[in-house]
């Protein structure tokens, strides 16, 4: 049970039975016996309680006072609140994938190994990562690339653009050319549906409309539909365009990818029950099949053969057989494809690639480590790039001499 489900329920004066946080012993917390306690910490530098999760006083201006445990006692702890970070020796807070106490284009990335840590949750300034073309910006908190001018990740009513940071961000500049006015405003993809009723779209000069000469264009219901969407198209259909014509392209309804068509017209997703009957599945070509597999074992169509879940067999290194996490069982049915995942171990291929690309980051018996975190080192030492040879090393860390590091330098082997 979360800290706040105990702190809600506690408020909320619910009848139902709930375990008191650990901070609500008078035995571990002097301030438990006040009135309230339950909500208080206490502090021995001054020997008074003070709100549990409140920020600033007594601790810094940028930290909340949160619980932690030493010994067997609840004691204070400052720490820098959620979604935020502070870089090491410092006890300022700077909100992570922003670009905070970092240089223009940089963003600041949590230190993942000190978040699953007691103790400081610590950041560090890194560059975005490179996408395929200037079309695409990188937006750190999911590390994906995204369309310029498009919404993205984004909420509705904003488009994903380079800020005055030199990071990509959510805005919306009023007046601009993908602002509506209208409805308290907000800003919108061209050739989106955006603010417009359904078979509109939203067009240049901030209007909704629909024009024949636009690939969008739906002959039968006479509409215009965003592509890639389901648009006209009936289920496990996309609208999107097939071919591109020398006097206009146009889209038409064609079955989203990893889908085949049945005899009803409809798209089904493979491997699941579709329209057939008990114990069969859909196939390439829409046809029913009899599901080959036993109950507990999925089937790989590479090998055309079943296998139990979590098998090494057939994957590549670090990787085992799991469940198809893109097909969504409330819509698609019970899907038998299996796929290879990330296991219990390490992913050496795909960790290894990500690191490649990846800067400020290092890889280590097939696992990626970020630059100047412990990560294989010693106490007392981090990994760190020779500025002579460009290599990784284990090196003491600043401020702490070699003799109490107790560290030998070497090169680690990507």
């Amino acid at each position: 049970m979360s800290v706040w489900l105990w702190v809600a329920a506690l408020l909320c004066g619910t009848q139902a039975i709930v375990l008191p946080p650990p901070w609500a012993d008078v035995r571990r917390n002097p301030c438990a016996a006040h009135p309230k306690g339950w909500l208080m910490l206490y502090w021995p530098a001054d020997g008074n309680c003070y709100t549990i999760y409140k920020k600033g006083y007594p601790c810094p201006e940028t930290q909340e006072l949160s619980p932690g445990r030493w010994g067997g006692r609840t004691v204070a702890e400052c720490k820098c609140p959620p979604g935020t970070a502070q870089l090491p020796h410092s006890n300022t807070c700077y909100r992570l994938f922003e670009r905070g106490p970092c240089r223009p284009g940089e963003y600041f990335a949590p230190v993942e190994e000190s978040f699953n840590k007691r103790g400081e949750r610590q950041g560090m300034c890194v560059r975005p990562q490179q996408c395929a073309d200037e079309t695409l910006l990188y937006w750190p908190p999911d590390g994906r690339c995204y369309y310029r001018l498009s919404q993205g990740p984004c909420y509705s009513g904003s488009l994903l653009d380079i800020g005055s940071d030199g990071l990509a961000n959510c805005t919306c500049n009023t007046g601009g050319p993908h602002h509506w006015s209208i409805d308290g405003g907000g800003c919108y993809a061209h050739y989106t549906r955006g603010p417009c009723e359904r078979g509109q779209l939203f067009l240049p000069g901030s209007k909704c409309g629909c024009e024949p000469h636009l690939p969008h264009y739906h002959n039968e219901t006479q509409a215009c539909y965003e592509l890639e969407t389901i648009g006209p198209c009936p289920k496990g259909h996309l609208f999107s365009i097939t071919e591109v014509a020398p006097h206009g392209s146009r889209a038409e309804c064609r079955c989203k990818s990893f889908h085949a068509r049945a005899e009803d017209g409809a798209c089904y997703r493979l491997y699941t029950r579709g329209p057939c009957g008990q114990d069969e599945m859909i196939a390439r070509g829409g046809r029913c099949t009899k599901v080959p597999c036993a109950r507990g074992r999925l089937y790989v169509p590479e090998r055309r053969r079943c296998y139990r879940p979590g098998q090494a067999e057939p994957c590549p290194v670090g990787e085992v057989v799991a469940f198809d996490f893109d097909a969504r069982p409330a819509l698609d049915g019970l899907s038998h494809n299996g796929v290879c995942a990330c296991g219990s171990g390490a992913c050496t291929r795909r960790d290894v690639e990500t690191c490649i690309s990846r800067r400020g980051t290092a890889a280590f018996n097939g696992v990626c480590h970020i630059l100047h975190t412990q990560g294989p080192c010693q106490t007392g030492s981090w990994l760190a790039r020779d500025p002579i040879t460009g290599k990784i090393i284990c090196q003491c860390r600043p401020g702490v001499l070699d003799a109490d590091c107790k560290v030998l330098r070497f090169t680690i082997k990507s």
